[in-house]
């Protein structure tokens, strides 16, 4: 409980709602559900930038960041420096994780070293996690990011838990998987991507409060 009241305090400072709908809303989700909506729309505005620059990367070089380097799934936990720590555990089986740090620089060998990656804006985690995940094996890689809101594109594995993924994989088989291109031009997904935030700007003065690439 006490991580969610720390976290719901900061909603509170940082929304202004009624009192009765805020406290409501935080006892039946753990969260204040109209700054998740900002977020999410932050979060697929990020998968689209992310899986853009691993496209382009690809263009340049001919193959995915990290590809080849490893036998086993290779996953880069795209954390921060205090959202590391929620990134504990991981797939039950062997795997390598490789650093956020290694693939920002690695993506900016290639695309310019004035690259931002962008990161999921929610410090702590509730119900679901908050850091996005790119995964290689093989030729095949797999980006996902988290989002609180139910969209048609999304795969929902919880209340409140809801992934969306991109990959180049023609042997994908997941709810919520999708070819890159196919996503981005999904209308649902422009819908809700190029929806207007509750509070405009806030997003993105948190993400560059918390330091942008500087957070990782």
């Amino acid at each position: 409980m006490t991580k969610y009241f720390k976290l719901s305090f900061t909603l509170l400072v940082a929304f202004t709602f009624t009192a009765c709908t805020t406290i409501t809303d935080i006892a039946k989700t753990g969260t204040v559900s109209a700054l998740q909506y900002d977020f999410d729309i932050a979060r697929l505005n990020h998968l689209e930038q992310i899986s853009g620059h691993i496209e382009k990367y690809k263009q340049i070089t001919g193959v995915y960041p990290f590809q080849g380097e490893s036998k086993l799934q290779n996953y880069v936990y795209i954390a921060t420096q205090k959202q590391q720590k929620y990134t504990q555990g991981g797939p039950p089986y062997s795997h390598k994780v490789t650093h956020i740090q290694a693939l920002i620089a690695e993506l900016q060998s290639k695309l310019g070293h004035d690259l931002q990656m962008p990161f999921d804006p929610q410090r702590v985690p509730t119900h679901k996690p908050n850091f996005y995940i790119y995964m290689v094996e093989g030729d095949r890689y797999y980006l996902a990011v988290h989002v609180h809101n139910d969209f048609p594109f999304s795969n929902k594995l919880a209340n409140y838990y809801n992934k969306v993924e991109v990959t180049n994989n023609a042997d994908r088989n997941r709810t919520g998987t999708w070819f890159r291109d196919d996503l981005i031009n999904h209308a649902a997904f422009i819908k809700a991507k190029q929806a207007t935030p509750n509070k405009p700007g806030y997003t993105e003065q948190l993400l560059q409060s918390l330091g942008g690439n500087n957070a990782f």
